[in-house]
């Protein structure tokens, strides 16, 4: 890690910031939330590859939905090997090098779902793209609480969380056409090799200080800021007993732990009812694989983007009306998106299902764009890379285990499709829907815990 340590770094020039830019987004401008919300979009194209063509691929390959739904586990399952080393370089190394490096990875390896052969060849490509993705979040995530004030956080943070959920549906969308016009194998080719070509990009990004557009404590002014050319050593000790203590101080936040439970809850619902979404209006409507896709990547594009955009305007708005507002965003979101999402999974015409699963999307999405906010207030920056690679990977489990376990579900349930036993997606969405409810309930109750950690950060900052 020598070439992309700190301390041997210069952080690259940044580009000229128009003076209004500047005056609303800081000194960087929306330059770095742009690139880092590209990189979002071009890891979530990966991940839509699949569900775009999950259908041929299980008929080609012949596997059932239990295993189906273990790939969409395997691509984070081996994220548990590098979670904490994730965080741990994203404190004390180059945020934008160890980014673009991963990027730089990520074409090659998705290409090599073109060349498998069999079910448990494709498991292992599926869970190599995991682990880049593991690595790249901490590092995105603390760049952007450095480049942004706290009054724009939330803006920055839903451009970098929208650009997924149009990076998936368009995953999605376009697998499903390249999949129908030339086979699945072309589709992982077509569109999933091209995005890596971004890693120039994020090579080029300013490196900023830790913690440089935190708010100063009460009373205080603010010190003054590096130049963007000069290095920005971490000065901090290193090896696996500083790996270890970062992440027992981390996990001392109340706030945090509450944080990390509750998304968890939600992004791990969401994420299998995404996954098999294409496959369930398939199965369960007359819109028939291609139709399913492109209702599916519909769904995602619309209710996700709009929700995660009009969230994070109310989180900047509300930050400070209410105390610990992100959460208490969250965690309301979170309970009326679930409700309207469970009445969608009932025998009910496409002109109430449609709409109503988008409007469900944007709220429990919208509600986890206020998370990341709610973890930089909390959280020293010294260790927000730690927070923000525990937090994601803990969703990512819940998103890993959330796949399978709706194949597992909907096994159980069968369901006759065009002379074919197939399972029933819809029973298995009515059971797994309800943790919403729970993980909103979790942050709700958390939000008594945030004065005091917002204070404790502060001085430990």
């Amino acid at each position: 890690m020598a070439d992309i340590d700190q301390s041997t770094e210069d952080a690259a020039p940044a580009a000229a910031v128009p003076p209004r830019e500047k005056a609303s987004w800081g000194r960087y401008g929306k330059r770095p939330a742009r690139v880092l919300a590209g990189v979002g979009f071009i890891d979530a194209v990966d991940r839509g590859i699949l569900p775009g063509v999950l259908t041929k691929v299980q008929d080609d390959l012949g596997f059932s939905d239990t295993q189906g739904g273990l790939l969409g586990t395997a691509f984070v399952l081996t994220g548990f090997l590098v979670v904490l080393p994730a965080g741990y370089l994203a404190d004390r190394y180059a945020r934008t090098k160890i980014i673009a490096v991963v990027l730089a990875s990520w074409g090659l390896i998705s290409g090599l779902n073109a060349a498998v052969r069999t079910f448990w060849q494709f498991l292992l490509v599926r869970a190599a793209l995991g682990i880049g993705e593991t690595i790249d979040n901490p590092a995105s995530q603390s760049l952007l609480a450095d480049y942004y004030r706290t009054d724009v956080r939330g803006r920055a943070f839903a451009l970098q969380r929208a650009a997924p959920f149009f990076g998936q549906a368009l995953g999605v969308g376009l697998a499903g056409g390249v999949a129908a016009l030339f086979g699945w194998r072309w589709a992982f080719l077509l569109v999933g090799v091209p995005g890596s070509l971004l890693a120039l990009a994020v090579w080029r990004l300013p490196e900023p200080a830790r913690g440089e557009s935190d708010d100063p404590p009460a009373g205080e002014q603010p010190e003054p800021v590096l130049p963007v050319s000069a290095p920005v050593p971490p000065e901090r000790d290193s090896g696996p007993r500083a790996l270890l203590r970062d992440v027992r101080i981390a996990m001392s936040v109340p706030t945090l732990r509450s944080l990390m439970i509750g998304s968890a809850i939600a992004a791990g619902a969401l994420s299998g009812l995404g996954f098999w979404a294409a496959a369930f209006y398939a199965r369960h409507t007359t819109l028939g694989s291609g139709g399913g896709a492109g209702i599916a990547g519909a769904l995602i594009l619309v209710g996700a983007i709009s929700g995660t955009f009009i969230a994070g305007r109310q989180v900047d708005r509300l930050r400070h009306r209410y105390e610990g507002a992100p959460m208490l965003l969250a965690g309301v979101c979170q309970g009326v998106g679930a409700a309207l999402l469970m009445s969608t999974f009932f025998d009910v015409p496409l002109w109430f299902r449609i709409p109503v699963q988008g409007v469900a999307v944007a709220f429990i999405v919208g509600g986890l764009v206020a998370i990341p906010v709610m973890i930089t207030e909390v959280v020293a920056p010294t260790i927000r890379g730690i927070a923000f690679s525990v937090t994601s990977f803990l969703s990512a489990m819940a998103g890993a285990a959330s796949p399978l376990l709706i194949g597992l579900l909907a096994d159980r349930f069968e369901l006759v499709v065009d002379g074919e036993v197939k399972g029933n997606l819809a029973n298995a969405f009515l059971i797994v829907t309800p943790l919403i409810f729970l993980g909103a309930l979790v942050l709700l109750r958390g939000r008594r815990h945030v004065a005091g950690d917002i204070a404790a950060a502060a001085s430990a900052g």
